[in-house]
Formats: C-alpha cells, structure tokens, sequence
C-alpha cells in the first residue's frame, strides 16, 4: 500500500516526529511504500521519498501540502495531529481545512488522522474544529479509551469513526543502564530521572522542592537528573527555564543533581532514559507520552500523576505507582518507596518489558493501523461502509 504520511520529521526533535519515525519503519516491514510530507526542518539529503514541503509561515502552505500529496498518488493519507505543528499566526485550524475538505470532495483516497492532543476537557474551539474535522476526513485515531470517550461527550456527535490505538514502542531494547550511567558520568549511581522539554505541566519544579527532604532519606549514591531545554522562542518555557534553574541553585542537595540541557537525538534521549533507575512524571496536564511507553520499553518502572492516559497505562501494565496529581507527600512517599526496594523496581521493570511485548509493541501497532487502512481502501472501492469499529481495538 501506498501511504502518504503527514508529520513533522527527524531531525527535527519532537516527540510526533520520533513516534512518526518507529510507526513508519514498522509499516514499511510489512511492505507498505512510506511517502513522507513533513516540514521544512524534516529529512536528510540522502533520505528517499521524504518531501520537506510545510511553511506554515508562507502564504498558500496548504496548496503546497495538497499538490504534494495529489503527486504522490497514494492509496491513502495518514496525518499525524497537534495542533502547533500546522498553526499559522495563531491559527491552528483553518490551514488544513481546506486540504481536508477538497481530498473529500476529490474522494481519491481515505484521510485518516492521528489526534495527539485530546483531552478530558475541550474548549469551545477545539470542541467545534473536532467537530467538523470527524465530519470531513474517513477516520481518526486516538491512543486512549478517555479520549475516545470525551470526543463523544464534548462534541455532542455519535461518531463511528473514531479508533483506539495505543501509542507503540521498541520491544526488546538492549541499552544497560550501567553503561548508560558510565556515558553521563553517573557510575555507581542511583539515578531518579525527568526528561522532556522544560513545560509547567510537566511539574520538574515539585521534585526540585521536594529534593532536599528527599536526598536526606535516600542512599547518599542517588542522584536527581534533569534533562530537557524550553523550546525555542516559547517565552513560557524559557521563564520556566529560568524559574527551574533558580531553584537547583538554592538546593542545599544541589552537588546531587545533574542538569543536561538541550534537545536530545533519538539516540541521546534513549541513553539518558535508560540511565534512569526511576522516571518520575508528576504532571498535571496530558494526554498520553511517549516517555511513558519508552520507560517501559527499557524497563524503566515509572512514577507518575493518576490522570487518564497516564493511570490506564500504570494500572494495564502493573509497571509503576500513580499518586494524585498535585499530592506533593504522595509524590515523595511513592519516591522514596520505589527507591527503597530493589525487588520491587526489578518487578516493575519486568512487567513493563511484558507489556510491551504482548500489548504496545510496533509491529502490533503497526497490525492495527494495517486492519484499519485495508478497511478503508475498500470502503472507498465499494462505497459500502464496514460500522465494526470495536473488531479493531483487538
């Protein structure tokens, strides 16, 4: 099958551009032709069938977007979703409306979308671009039943072509995290670890608060790691930045914290995730992570807040704590549970390699998309609409 794939692209550092990648590479070994339209920071010269094509800054983007895809000719599109990746002057909707509406109306192939940002609560724009979006393009696909459940609720439509399917990961990673911790200067330490781009919803300065109580009741060898850097050009991140480096420096415990900033290559992410004996996400604001699914696939045992996405993935997988979210002495007391019992961390870690063998590894995902895209095709063939959408969440 011929598939065109809207996204952002390495090496441009995203979080969509690296999921983009494994999905991909997982589609092409059951010998689907990827054609991939990403943005202009997206591809290498030597990269085949990569078309570096979206300036959401320039004029007539979505024109530029259209013909590519019309050239490709493909057997279908898949368009990987959030809203700042195709927002133009603040608006993160009306661009690719119009490629929306005319691959409808040309009816040449099925438009599928991948939505990344669904949540419990939608605002009144969200709610109405979800709306008409649903209405126009074949199907879409969310990673979570909550966010299937709340674009029923919020948009006030019984939609039948909405899809659960689970964010993947790289079953069968080999990195030893004492190598890792060799590679970053750690050896011989227990390492606590956060890492993602530097964001107030992710709550790095609840663990920076709480580091001093928490170093004085852990073994002297563990260390808090920070990694992660504000996102160019975005004035809250940098704040936060700045905020979060404060805070490291006021910490009596600061000589057992290591800050690695930056943007890191899938590789360098890979290396300092498994360098983590415990990844701790309290956050208060999400939808689902990647981190989350590439903790478990190094079998990394994860902390993280009860909210949707993250508790279901905790509790399916039986790989980490979910404390409340905004409950600093649940945070600490889980912290220094998980940290304090060797056999319980190496339980977790087994149970999150299990879980992501039997239930979120790419090439099962990629199976998922593949039943779902043949279903499509011939819907678009036939004209005859298959409604069996719960045959697909198996």
């Amino acid at each position: 099958m011929k598939i065109a794939w809207i996204s952002s692209w390495p090496p441009r550092h995203c979080g969509i551009a690296t999921y983009s990648l494994a999905l991909t590479n997982a589609l092409r070994e059951k010998g689907n032709d990827l054609h991939i339209v990403c943005h202009t920071d997206g591809g290498s010269p030597e990269e085949k069938n990569v078309y570096p094509i979206i300036d959401t800054q320039k004029v007539g983007w979505d024109e530029t977007l259209y013909e590519t895809v019309n050239g490709i000719q493909p057997d279908l599109v898949h368009i990987q979703h959030e809203y700042g990746l195709y927002q133009t002057n603040g608006d993160h909707a009306s661009s690719l409306f119009r490629p929306f509406f005319r691959f409808r109306v040309d009816g040449r192939f099925p438009v599928v979308v991948t939505f990344h940002s669904v949540y419990t609560s939608l605002s009144p724009t969200i709610r109405e671009y979800m709306h008409i979006v649903l209405h126009t393009i074949d199907a879409g696909i969310v990673h979570a039943e909550y966010q299937w459940a709340s674009l029923l609720l919020h948009t006030g439509s019984s939609f039948d072509n909405v899809y659960v399917i689970p964010h993947g990961a790289e079953s069968g990673l080999s990195l030893s995290g004492k190598k890792a911790r060799e590679a970053l200067g750690l050896s011989g330490n227990r390492v606590i670890g956060m890492i993602g781009w530097f964001e107030p919803t992710k709550s790095f300065h609840r663990v920076i608060d709480l580091w001093d109580g928490l170093a004085s009741q852990l073994d002297p060898n563990t260390v808090l790691v920070l990694a992660g850097d504000a996102r160019m050009g975005a004035s809250p991140q940098i704040e936060y930045k700045h905020t979060l480096l404060e805070k490291v420096k006021q910490c009596r415990e600061k000589h057992r914290i290591k800050l690695i900033l930056g943007s890191f290559s899938p590789s360098e992410y890979l290396q300092i995730l498994a360098s983590f004996d415990v990844m701790v996400m309290p956050y208060r604001f999400a939808s689902q992570s990647g981190n989350l699914a590439n903790s478990f696939a190094l079998g990394v045992p994860v902390i993280a807040s009860g909210l949707e996405g993250l508790k279901a993935e905790i509790e399916a997988s039986g790989a980490g704590i979910a404390v409340t979210p905004g409950d600093d002495l649940e945070l600490k007391r889980a912290i220094l549970t998980m940290m304090g019992d060797d056999t319980l961390r190496k339980r977790f870690a087994q149970k999150a390699r299990t879980h992501v063998k039997k239930r979120i590894a790419w090439p099962l995902i990629a199976g998922k998309h593949m039943k779902l895209y043949k279903k499509l095709v011939q819907e678009k063939h036939t004209g005859e609409k298959d409604v069996r959408r719960a045959a697909l969440l198996e």
